[in-house]
């Protein structure tokens, strides 16, 4: 079920850009729920689907979470780490998404070959992008998990920027394929130097998309660590 997940600020999930998981039909058993996490200072402690630790850079702080069902299909998770100026506009978060189907609902997740990287001894897919208007993508699902992430961050006094880059981590946590864990990471694409038409056919980044990118994913993967 990607008609969403994964990602604007949603993009911020941009859910829907890209990595879009197709839903398929699916007969297995759904595991019973009874999701157990928490954060203690930069550390946030996952017990079920997936059992994990994660410590998130000093810079990033734990301003809350939030449950909610998806596209009446999928029961999902979100906890936010925010670097915030002191206008609280921010300036980069990463997102940590915990999803899984409803028991009655027959599906599994299923998404294409792409680019992995190993993280804390599990593989994860990953996708990058920019993001050049980021209420346009809102606006055409406003019921998606990112713009969820986005009306509960505003809830809390927090501001986005209008263009963004995301780097997000996917990986499927049972062998059903039912449920999943995302680490999405996002910058105000300001933060960079360039603008949204510096990314468009012939702007003056258009050629350095890729390298940029790449920028991004170190950035992304120096601000957290997969404790074992």
């Amino acid at each position: 079920m990607r008609e969403h997940s994964l990602s604007a600020w949603a993009v911020i999930m941009c859910i829907g850009l890209v990595l879009s998981g197709v839903a398929s039909a699916q007969s297995a058993k759904q595991p019973e729920v009874g999701q157990m996490r928490s954060v203690e200072g930069q550390v946030l402690t996952s017990t079920y689907l997936p059992p994990l630790r994660i410590k998130f850079d000093e810079a990033f702080k734990h301003v809350g979470s939030q449950q909610f069902i998806l596209y009446d299909r999928a029961q999902a998770e979100q906890h936010y780490f925010v670097d915030a100026d002191k206008q609280q506009r921010i300036k980069s978060m990463y997102i940590v998404q915990f999803e899984g189907y409803l028991p009655d609902i027959k599906a599994s997740y299923d998404y294409p070959a792409t680019k992995t990287v190993d993280l804390g001894g599990q593989s994860y897919l990953m996708e990058a992008q920019v993001v050049p208007n980021v209420s346009a993508v809102l606006k055409q699902n406003p019921q998606s998990d990112a713009a969820r992430a986005v009306s509960f961050l505003e809830g809390k006094g927090y501001r986005a920027g209008e263009a963004v880059l995301y780097q997000r981590f996917v990986r499927l946590v049972d062998e059903a394929k039912r449920h999943e864990f995302i680490l999405l990471y996002i910058e105000d694409l300001s933060g960079t130097g360039f603008t949204a038409a510096d990314f468009a056919e012939g702007g003056r980044a258009f050629s350095q998309k890729e390298k940029v990118l790449q920028e991004l994913l170190s950035r992304a993967l120096k601000g957290f660590t997969v404790l074992k």
